[in-house]
């Protein structure tokens, strides 16, 4: 590792060694591993999809595994920050001081440990594309737009991190390989293609925050406007941070490479978005430094890592909210707010409020919410079974804790619980992720017929596991919140009279 860029791996590290692999060995270990990525010929949604896996797997650094790239040498689209040459080369570039370009090569691995095949009828797991939907080990006919692409993109990095774990000997609990469908554009685990992205109007928006995950929903956006979507819109990006001078930020932030080091994040941001179409004023102040009207776009993109924060953004009434972000267990998620209708940002960003205990280490250990988990657990009934159909459990698990009553769920589970929750999940797929769904949501949000996110609902999958079938739940208020105050309520209405 470099002297100058120590720390990049830090996190990554961390966790790893927190999950049961040698922090001395994790390196080798990792280097061990190889990772094939194979494209008999490339078309713009498979180069989308192969430039970011193998973008988030060279963003491993130090814990990188061996990359075999296998593609042809013509290239189908500029891709964010790369420049205009093979893509071997071009992948290179944007990652010039990584230690991981040790380990990226162009020649055919021999038994890799995993093969992701993009086009072509080679051996390994295909990753495709058709319209909104995307297929992990299910081949479908067509093309994705950039954004689906994106997606397919980081679900093949998950599969890859999966494999990199179970060979370096790391085990995270409820990991689990994924293979199947899934559609961004109604959320279901079919193979729904939706219209074509042909345009989308954001209209005046700003952006409240430019970190790991604002920087992939970015270069989401700037990939979908290489393959010809139209995107217009106009507003400000609020993020007063830099990237950091030990490299730290470089894991996740697709914005930036190490010739970035000290910048503004909101900078970076406002300079991927341009060329896509978005005329974005950076400022490099806190959200609450703003104006007053600079508070209160019609549109409102949430990234921040602070609950507070997320609450007086909501409380600053936006017309809408398009918020997202990431848990320490690998979970990702966006949703989708006004001030009136379902759960408000405020009802959900509570975070900070939380309470520790066995309880809430049981909500944990379910993988079920607090708030939708408690009233269950005084009662002699047990849980109800879409509930726990949603609980990240085993499948025997499952089957035994289905006539449990809910007050005794606790006592069946206390020997296993632990109020620290065990080490953050870090990895570069996790905030990609989150950042490609906020992308398609700001994408569904700016075309005339959409199906995007009702107010109040949340789209929630984990990088560990996958999407799955009750991924998007709607939220209700939240008793206590200030949103269902009769004189918040009013003001938003006199403000937003056509949101009525």
């Amino acid at each position: 590792m470099t002297d100058s860029l120590h720390g990049r791996s830090d996190r990554t590290r961390r966790w790893l060694s927190r999950v049961g692999v040698d922090p001395g060995l994790i390196a080798s270990r990792a280097s061990e591993v190889r990772i094939e990525l194979v494209a008999a010929s490339l078309d713009p949604a498979a180069e989308i999809a192969l430039a970011l896996t193998a973008t988030l797997l060279l963003r491993l650094d130090e814990v990188a595994p061996a990359i075999h790239l296998v593609v042809p040498g013509n290239r189908t689209i500029p891709l964010p920050r790369m420049p205009d040459i093979p893509l071997a080369d071009a992948l290179a570039a944007a990652h010039a001081g990584f230690d991981s370009l040790d380990r990226l090569g162009t020649a055919p691995a021999r038994n890799p440990a995993l093969r992701l095949v993009f086009s072509g009828n080679a051996d390994g797991l295909r990753i495709s594309t058709a319209g909104w939907a995307v297929g992990i080990g299910f081949p479908l006919e067509g093309a994705g737009n950039g954004i689906t692409a994106c997606y397919a993109g980081t679900l093949a990095a998950a599969e890859a991190l999966k494999v990199i774990l179970a060979a370096c000997g790391a085990t995270p609990p409820r990991m689990r390989l994924w293979r199947g469908t899934a559609s961004l554009w109604d959320y279901s685990l079919t193979a729904t293609p939706g219209p074509a992205l042909t345009e989308a109007n954001l209209g005046p928006h700003a952006w409240a925050g430019a970190g790991g995950v604002a920087s992939a929903a970015a270069w989401a956006i700037a990939a979908a406007a290489a393959t010809g979507t139209t995107i217009t819109g106009n507003g400000l990006i609020a993020d007063h941070d830099q990237i950091d001078d030990d490299g730290t930020n470089l894991n996740r932030h697709l914005t930036a490479g190490t010739n970035d080091l000290g910048a503004g994040k909101a900078q970076l941001l406002a300079d991927l978005l341009q060329p896509a179409g978005l005329s974005m004023t950076p400022a490099p102040v806190h959200w609450e430094e703003l104006s007053g009207s600079q508070r209160r776009p019609p549109l409102a993109v949430v990234s921040v890592d602070n609950d507070s924060v997320r609450r007086d953004i909501q409380f600053d009434m936006p017309r809408v909210i398009l918020n997202t972000g990431t848990g320490d267990h690998g979970e990702y998620q966006v949703s989708r707010h006004d001030f009136l209708t379902g759960a408000a940002l405020c009802c959900i960003a509570r975070a900070d409020k939380r309470v520790r205990g066995p309880e809430e280490a049981l909500a944990v250990r379910l993988g079920i919410p607090l708030r939708q988990l408690t009233s269950h657990l005084r009662s002699p009934r047990p849980l109800p079974h879409p509930l726990l159909s949603r609980a990240t459990l085993t499948q025997s698990e499952r089957r035994d804790l289905a006539d449990v009553r809910g007050c005794d769920i606790l006592q069946r589970f206390c020997g296993s619980l632990k109020l620290d929750d065990g080490p953050a999940v870090s990895a570069p797929m996790i905030s990609a992720a989150a950042g490609v769904l906020l992308a398609a949501e700001l994408a569904k949000h700016g075309i005339p017929s959409r199906t995007a996110l009702l107010n109040g609902q949340v789209a929630l999958a984990n990088i560990l596991i996958g999407p799955h079938p009750r991924w998007v739940t709607a939220r209700a208020k939240h008793p206590e919140c200030t949103c269902l105050d009769p004189l918040y309520r009013s003001h938003y209405s006199i403000r937003w009279p056509s949101t009525n």
